[in-house]
């Protein structure tokens, strides 16, 4: 495997970084949504918005949102303060296994794909000095929104940035989207199995923690 791997890109939030809970961005959504005066979709049509690829818009309007950009500032507003007091607190925080991180660089290109604000996904990894690590962050979220995950649009924008291939990259993530993205760009995937999150998409791997890439890739 190792001769076939020159790349690595992995998902931020819930891969690298222990986010609280799984309705940490459901309530981000809601109270943004209240903010700005719409009425609340049900739990399950607010579930589909992260999973919409470039339906979003389509699915936002849907519940009444007339200015897709003012949504996002508010959501990003009160985005950018839940993770700072919750990074103060360590309520976020990196899962043990980021130590395997120093070990991969050694042999792989590292690059990480984020459905998160440019400007979050710095906060987070200069928090936890991570940035050292990856020659390329491709961070989607409000600016390119459009070509969030499950879209493959980030994932080969990364192997490009990471002078790699799809067919010499490997994409690592917790969840269907981090899957379907990498499939789409016709990378290997690797699903982390972290606590709470189900999956129903097979990826080619499957693993428990980072340390595990190690033996993978062998």
């Amino acid at each position: 495997m190792r001769k076939k791997i020159k790349a690595i890109i992995f998902d931020l939030d819930g891969t690298l970084l222990d986010v609280p809970d799984g309705d940490f961005f459901d309530r981000l959504l809601v109270e943004s949504l209240m903010e700005i005066g719409c009425e609340l979709p049900s739990r399950e049509q607010r579930d589909r918005l992260w999973d919409s690829g470039k339906d979003y818009q389509k699915i936002l309007k849907s519940w009444g949102v007339r200015n897709l950009k003012d949504f996002w500032e508010v959501f990003d507003r009160r985005d950018l303060e839940a993770r700072q007091r919750l990074i103060d607190t360590k309520e976020i925080k990196p899962y043990d296994d980021i130590t395997a991180l120093a070990d991969l660089a050694e042999e792989y290109s590292l690059g990480i794909v984020t459905n998160t604000p440019v400007k979050l996904a710095l906060l987070e990894l200069d928090a936890f000095d991570l940035a050292k690590y990856f020659y390329s962050i491709v961070a989607l979220g409000t600016v390119d929104q459009k070509n969030a995950k499950p879209e493959a649009y980030g994932i080969l924008k990364c192997v490009k940035k990471l002078n790699s291939t799809p067919k010499e990259s490997l994409v690592v993530g917790d969840k269907d989207t981090d899957i379907i993205a990498g499939a789409r760009a016709g990378t290997f995937t690797a699903v982390i199995i972290r606590s709470g999150i189900k999956t129903t998409v097979k990826a080619d791997f499957v693993i428990n923690n980072l340390h595990e890439l190690i033996e993978i890739l062998k």
